[in-house]
């Protein structure tokens, strides 16, 4: 999944206030719910609602990622509920200037099923193969009840498809796009990697009259997903599983024969003996390890780890077959 922001002077106008807000899963909880895109604006805003987008989108995003439990359709009408609560404590403190001039969208995305609604005048498109669907229209709006304040109501779901490409926009920003035909010419955009490119240079090419206006363009350019909660790793091809005992096997058939002899002779003769073999024993063992002498195994603190373990289990069995 690729996704694109743009935002189109948002100093030109100082009572105008718009941005987008996109959220990828952090944990195993979070992936339950998927990702969660959205785009706000407010017209004739105050200077004391400057921050007010921001608060907003954060009770969203706060409860939809908290309600883990449920699936996210619900998690997002739960979102919903706080968001009208969190709206209506503000007009029941006087500050109704909002009210009007609000246009906010909200997107749930995950496992390509998406669940959405919005409010005011922006707009949410999906392009497919070449299509323009306005998918908002989807929506059935009701009038805004004073108390209990009621902004955010129904939700749409609907599955999507690999290479789909969802376009949510601002008023002022659709509106041009509409008047240049621009929706026309993404559309036509060959859905691969460099479609953010192809994005780009189109807009670059309206660049003068995109200078005029102010707003924000989300497009989201879906791919196959990994599953969630799965990691897709990429290792060398491997011929064969490593087995210690296959390597140790010819160590400790020779370390037998060596021991037995050694054992059975009494003496100083019989421990000389054993301590020569042994030497001519381990050398093979060095080489495998790549070990030069006993200095450099002593300095090797990861193979002495290994030998370690290795002499336990040799010694392991060698005691229980001489018991035996």
């Amino acid at each position: 999944m690729q996704i694109f922001e743009f935002h189109f002077n948002p100093n030109l106008r100082p009572d105008l206030i718009f941005d987008s807000f996109c959220y990828e899963p952090e944990n195993i909880y979070e992936r339950r719910m998927g990702s969660l895109y959205l785009v706000g604006l407010l017209k004739n805003a105050l200077p004391r609602n400057l921050r007010f987008l921001e608060k907003l989108q954060k009770v969203i995003k706060e409860k939809y990622y908290k309600s883990t439990i449920f699936a996210p359709e619900k998690s997002l009408r739960e979102s919903l509920k706080e968001a009208n609560e969190f709206l209506e404590g503000i007009a029941k403190r006087g500050d109704v200037s909002w009210l009007g001039n609000l246009g906010f969208a909200i997107l749930g995305l995950k496992n390509f099923k998406l669940n959405f609604t919005k409010v005011g005048g922006i707009k949410i498109f999906l392009l497919r193969r070449g299509q323009i669907i306005d998918i908002d229209k989807k929506l059935k709006f009701q009038d805004i009840e004073p108390y209990p304040l009621k902004i955010f109501g129904n939700i749409v779901s609907g599955k999507l498809a690999e290479d789909d490409l969802i376009l949510v926009l601002t008023k002022e920003i659709f509106d041009f796009f509409q008047e240049n035909l621009l929706l026309n010419e993404i559309a036509k955009l060959p859905p691969h990697h460099n479609f953010g490119g192809g994005l780009k240079d189109i807009l670059d090419r309206k660049k003068e009259g995109l200078s005029r206006i102010s707003g924000a363009l989300l497009a989201i350019s879906l791919r196959k997903e990994v599953l969630a909660g799965k990691k897709e790793i990429i290792l060398p091809k491997i011929s064969k599983e490593f087995s210690l005992k296959e390597v140790l096997s010819p160590f400790l058939k020779k370390f037998l024969r060596i021991i037995h002899p050694a054992f059975l002779q009494k003496g100083g003769a019989g421990l000389s003996e054993l301590r020569i073999k042994l030497f001519g024993f381990l050398s093979p063992l060095f080489n495998l390890f790549k070990i030069k002498n006993i200095k450099s195994l002593i300095l090797n603190k990861k193979l002495i780890l290994i030998l370690a373990l290795a002499l336990v289990l040799i010694l392991g069995f060698i005691f229980s077959h001489l018991k035996k």
